[in-house]
């Protein structure tokens, strides 16, 4: 062992000597070779220089065990592997398994593992170590907080309310490899909610409980990454994992994660413009207009759907608005437009119907006209229900959950549009979430405006709140008859695909909801930085939004562009820790 040692560490020496002198060549070198064995792209820097930073905030864990929302980051989803990843086409991609198939009923899918997925402590990965998670997350006494995700699994939610045992629960394996996941009705996005299959390691979860993932020494994990290093309030510190045999193995060297207190925000853009991190999400409007307007920045900022709608929604079983001419008045009487210019410039676009651009079956093109801005329209269609001028329409309040979430001024200027186009004062309300939620499913909001975004990238879950199964008080035969249709169709995936645009197109002309804004967001990134996730797809979207289901982290690298440009000095790893992994080579002793 320790030959072998010696002679790797010889090798990645010359590695680095020949990457110091290639510089000086007109000619690029072979490509390198990482630590773990890795060949780097063609254009890529030496491994010394292969390190991300970017700020997390902080929190309790690194593996989804007991709880979702107390994860840090996505890191999670670099240190475990899960069944199923995605491409940047949002296309399912083997990892823990490498194929799955499904029964002619559409009821039962089987999912092989590769036989010889191990933890970092050499501890073999089982189909039954996802058994076990699954029936962690079900069990009534974890308390688990995306148990709602897993619902069409069989007797998910009878497991969880204490009504059936454990084993009754529809995943089991089936030896060593296989795993049988069985559904109540045919599910054919089950692949897609697999990939939040993030698999917790059995033998470490009963020694040391949740706590396994919070620190080096017992992070033992399946994935691409291992921690080596987490300061509270500090930082955390992956590095690749030797142990990892799955299919994504990482470029990067390391990655670095600098933590903050949400209640104590770091200065994101300052600390982007000093170098001191590659990487940072902005959110304030000020920040991105500076961005926008800085001949040098603008060129490094990534703006994308964030998949996430906001919307007016209406209680259509009571008057006023059971009558579809006044549900009308109201989305010809607001100018998105102009509310996006005004109010959300930079972190919205305009929404046409409930699919984001670039969402799978979005179609916002041809359901553009249904909904838009007509003032002359509106009062002709608010007349026509016997509210001529807005002469009496009852006093109405719109419900908002939190001003932030709304975009902060874009409530009064609905409220402004519907009394210059429609002459109807509207009350504007804001309301602490849980209550909010709670008096939406009883049925006690009439008017309200409310985001919502994605879970899963499948139209099922943005149209699927729309069915009188879900939260809002609108029902519609033939809408419900073509998600019934498309919900449960396994094995032609463009006909699903046509039910959908279909199904929105009901929604949009029965005006269910008014349709505001689509969110966006906005990214900096260091130009010496490559992945998959900053390339177009063939949505004609970035894939960054959805690299907590992704490979996409582990296809991230730094280019030469960071040597050429003088950015290596402040930002290349210790040429002791590329080697060992640690300030020097005496801490390897």
């Amino acid at each position: 062992m320790r030959v072998r040692f010696i002679v790797a560490l010889l090798s990645a020496t010359c590695i680095a000597c020949t990457a110091a002198l290639a510089w000086q060549d007109a000619d690029p070198p072979a490509p390198y070779i990482n630590s773990i064995g890795i060949p780097l792209p063609p254009d890529a820097a030496p491994p010394e220089y292969q390190v991300f930073t970017s700020f997390k905030a902080e929190n309790r864990y690194l593996d989804m065990a007991t709880s979702h929302y107390q994860v840090v980051g996505h890191d999670y989803a670099l240190v475990n592997e899960p069944l199923v990843r995605m491409d940047r086409n949002y296309n399912l991609l083997p990892a823990a398994a490498t194929r799955w198939v499904v029964s002619d009923d559409g009821l039962a899918w089987t999912f092989y593992l590769q036989s010889n997925l191990i933890f970092a402590d050499g501890h073999p990965l089982t189909a039954h170590d996802f058994e076990d998670t699954f029936k962690r997350w079900a069990d009534p006494n974890t308390g688990f907080d995306l148990e709602w995700y897993y619902r069409s699994i069989t007797n998910w939610g009878a497991v969880v309310a204490g009504k059936q045992p454990l084993d009754s629960l529809g995943v089991k394996a089936l030896d060593d490899h296989t795993l049988a996941i069985t559904t109540e009705d045919p599910t054919p996005y089950l692949p897609l909610i697999l990939a939040f299959s993030w698999v917790t390691p059995t033998h470490l979860f009963d020694k040391y409980g949740a706590g396994w993932s919070t620190k080096p020494e017992t992070l033992m994990g399946s994935g691409p990454f291992r921690l080596v290093e987490w300061s509270k309030l500090d930082r955390i510190v992956l590095e690749p994992n030797p142990h990892y045999r799955g299919p994504h193995k990482p470029y990067l060297e390391r990655v670095v994660n600098r933590l903050f207190n949400v209640a104590a925000q770091p200065p994101m853009l300052s600390s982007y413009e000093t170098g001191d991190v590659d990487h940072v999400v902005l959110s304030n409007q000020a920040e991105i207009n500076r961005v926008r307007a800085d001949p040098r920045l603008r060129d490094q900022l990534d703006t994308y759907m964030a998949f996430g709608t906001t919307y007016l929604m209406m209680d259509t079983f009571k008057p006023p608005f059971n009558d579809l001419r006044v549900r009308q008045a109201f989305s010809h009487a607001i100018d998105n437009d102009a509310m996006v210019d005004s109010a959300l410039r930079g972190v919205a676009v305009p929404a046409t119907s409930m699919l984001p651009e670039g969402f799978p079956a979005a179609n916002p093109g041809k359901l553009a006209p249904i909904q838009r801005y007509d003032p002359v329209l509106a009062r002709q269609r608010l007349a026509e229900a016997g509210y001529p001028n807005g002469k009496g329409f009852p006093p109405t309040i719109m419900w908002i959950r939190g001003t932030n979430l709304q975009g902060g001024q874009a409530p009064q200027a609905v409220q402004a549009m519907l009394k210059q186009n429609l002459n109807i004062d509207i009350g504007v309300q804001n309301t602490e979430a849980k209550l909010f939620m709670e008096s939406m499913y009883e049925g006690n909001i009439a008017f309200a405006m409310i985001p919502y975004g994605y879970d899963y990238l499948d139209p099922s879950n943005l149209l699927g709140i729309w069915l009188s199964t879900g939260r809002h008080a609108w029902y519609n035969e033939r809408f419900e008859s073509i998600m019934e249709i498309a919900n449960h169709l396994i094995g032609d995936p463009s006909r699903r695909m046509a039910l959908y645009r279909e199904a929105e197109r009901v929604l949009v002309e029965d005006v269910a909801g008014v349709f505001l804004w689509h969110s966006q967001h906005n990214e900096l990134w260091k130009p010496y930085l490559r992945t998959e996730a900053l390339e177009r797809n063939d949505l004609g979207g970035f894939a960054l939004r959805v690299d907590k289901h992704l490979n996409l982290s582990t296809t991230l690298y730094v280019t030469e562009d960071v040597v050429k440009d003088g950015a290596a000095e402040d930002r290349s790893m210790n040429m002791w820790q590329w080697l060992f992994g640690s300030s020097g080579p005496e801490d390897d002793q």
